[in-house]
């Protein structure tokens, strides 16, 4: 018998680590400054609206986007709330 090979990984042309809004969702929650899908979605669509062009691809009903590009958007975002918070040195 003939094992097929799965990979859980979609076929997501152009984006070498594709991840959903909900899995990047999960994996910023993990840094303290979570960020809930919707808002991770609103950061890209922002960003593409501003020209920086953010590749989204859609596979079946999932839009996939590059997570590093996610957590450079986490990473400018972050920075920005915590320069007008009261903790910032």
């Amino acid at each position: 018998m003939a094992a097929t090979h799965y990979s859980p990984q979609p076929y997501a042309p152009g984006i070498e680590d594709p991840v959903t809004y909900e899995e990047a969702s999960a994996l910023l929650a993990r840094t303290g400054h979570k960020a809930s899908a919707g808002t991770v979605a609103r950061w890209v669509a922002q960003a593409n609206a501003a020209e920086e062009s953010i590749l989204v691809v859609r596979v079946g009903r999932k839009d996939y986007v590059s997570y590093t590009a996610v957590l450079e958007l986490h990473r400018d975002r972050t920075a920005v709330k915590l320069r007008v918070s009261s903790n910032w040195p």
